[in-house]
């Protein structure tokens, strides 16, 4: 009785104690630690691409979890091949000093607008990870041989892509244009 009263308490007392940050599948893979994104990889001996997919602040829907950090692998992939990105930047600034009296003002604003849009075939998850703060990790692969057999279906959704890219543009620009045009009235 008393060594059962022991070997509760040490449980106890161990499983009240500082959290470690052991991870749930052991040591992370290699494939965890690689920035978002695609890369050249080699799995089970077939050549392809990897993309590594993250979701973290998830806590109490596993399944969502898992989903986001696949489709995020996925959209990793995609953005290996194609992407547009744009770049609006404005800046304003001004001084006006009155004898004593100074007045200074700054305004500066970014705009990062990213678009990638296609058609990957033969994409498969092939690993998942969680380490123990619940971020979850997914590794999708394209073989080298699928991607070959999609170039034609993705030539066919840039041209579709472009446009609704130019289109965008076209509208972030002439924002731009009728902003510098307010500031030349000034």
């Amino acid at each position: 009785m008393r060594v059962s009263l022991l070997l509760v308490s040490v449980m106890f007392v161990v499983s009240c104690g500082p959290k470690t940050h052991e991870l749930k599948g052991g040591r992370a893979p290699a494939w965890a630690n690689r920035a978002p994104g695609g890369w050249k990889c080699d799995l089970e001996g077939k050549s392809g691409f990897c993309s590594m997919g993250m979701v973290s602040g998830v806590r109490h829907d596993a399944a969502m979890r898992r989903t986001a950090a696949a489709e995020r692998a996925r959209a990793g992939l995609q953005r290996l091949f194609d992407t547009y990105s744009a770049s609006l930047f404005r800046s304003y600034q001004a001084a006006t000093t009155e004898f004593r009296d100074a007045s200074e003002e700054q305004h500066v604003e970014q705009a990062l607008k990213t678009f990638s849009a296609g058609h990957l075939s033969g994409v498969e998850m092939r690993d998942y990870w969680e380490n123990d703060s619940g971020d979850a990790f997914a590794l999708a692969f394209l073989s080298l041989d699928d991607f070959k057999a999609a170039l034609d279906k993705m030539g066919e959704l840039s041209a579709k892509a472009r446009e609704v890219i130019k289109a965008n543009a076209d509208k972030m620009f002439q924002e731009l244009r009728e902003e510098e045009a307010k500031q030349e009235v000034k």
